[in-house]
């Protein structure tokens, strides 16, 4: 194979996968309202642990006007909840979309790297590096909204509280939250709505909610409403100390990254400083970098500096990290 023959599929692939993601980007954002209703629908039927004999029903609406390929993926529960995981950071794609742009992206690095670089295995790195750079871009999406809801959620819990002492039922106070409060409460919580009129009971409700935000407050708060259903008690003072918690926990958190935020921005460089020369000096003089593999010596030398880069970055970590 070809100089031109290789750098004529590499380009093919780039506008494929270009094209893809364009044609699901104009194709979302014609239908902004179609996407909205199916978004609900999606973490109703696959977005917890209970309740699925009775929302079955809505997940086959919601699979009914998609192509078979779209189906058959969504049945797969890794690229099912992958979908799930698109919705919520607010990607153009689907699952499928998203497989297709990262296998993509994944054959233009092979390509180039077989080309250009000196050695063959290093092609396939490079492949595998493009190939999760989408998945990477995706849960650096999911942790930022994990954090927009955490800093939300004590507003959240505000808004049910006054909605308790105004005389309204909890069902009315989550609800109150899904219509008045922004992206991403609003549809979680509207999510929760939705399930307890489709027949969940709220534990049911809220231990699928609990299940797909990891947080240690929704928690408290989930248990809190159950025991007070049970036992009774006065909601709206624990809800107002659960706030007031959070609030004093997130204060305290920011200052902490503050304080921290030499130590961890000096612990990047260091681990990455290595890797960075390391890449420099193989594309500028890739005779004397070989000596590392050539050489029984540098395997030794390679075999020391990974231990090394490990054990610094354990260090680095234990410093400046601080248990909240």
């Amino acid at each position: 194979m070809n100089q031109q023959t290789i750098f004529m599929i590499t380009i093919f692939l780039c506008t494929v996968a270009f094209a893809v993601g364009l044609f699901y980007l104009v194709k979302e954002s014609q239908f902004a309202e179609k996407r909205t209703m199916k978004k609900r629908l999606l973490y109703i039927s696959a977005g917890g642990q209970h309740g699925h004999e009775r929302l079955s029903v809505y997940r086959n609406r919601v699979l009914r006007d998609v192509g078979v390929m779209e189906r058959f993926l969504l049945t797969l529960p890794r690229l099912s909840s992958l979908d799930n995981l698109l919705l919520k950071v607010h990607m153009p794609l689907n699952a499928s979309g998203f497989v297709v742009i990262s296998l993509l992206l994944g054959g233009s690095g092979l390509l180039i790297g077989w080309h250009f670089l000196p050695q063959k295995g290093l092609a396939v790195v490079l492949g595998g590096l493009l190939l999760g750079v989408p998945y990477m871009m995706l849960k650096f999406a999911e942790q930022k909204y994990y954090d927009d809801f955490q800093e939300q959620l004590p507003e959240a819990l505000d808004l049910t509280s006054r909605a308790l002492s105004s005389g309204h039922a909890l069902v009315s106070g989550l609800e109150m939250v899904a219509t008045e409060m922004s992206d991403p409460i609003r549809t979680e919580f509207s999510v929760v709505v939705d399930e307890i009129g489709l027949g969940l009971t709220m534990k049911e409700a809220l231990d699928n909610l609990c299940a797909r935000i990891n947080s240690m407050d929704l928690r408290f708060f989930a248990i809190a409403v159950l025991v007070q259903k049970d036992t009774g008690g006065n909601l709206t003072e624990v809800l107002e100390q659960i706030s007031k918690l959070i609030r004093e926990r997130t204060v305290f958190d920011r200052q902490v990254k503050t304080l921290t935020a030499e130590g961890r921005l000096s612990g990047i460089i260091l681990v990455l400083l290595p890797l960075m020369m390391f890449g420099y000096i193989y594309m500028a003089n890739y005779e004397y970098v070989s000596l590392l593999w050539t050489e029984e010596l540098g395997h030794y030398m390679v075999i020391g500096a990974v231990i090394a880069q490990l054990i610094g970055a354990y260090l680095i970590k234990r410093i400046v990290a601080i248990e909240l």
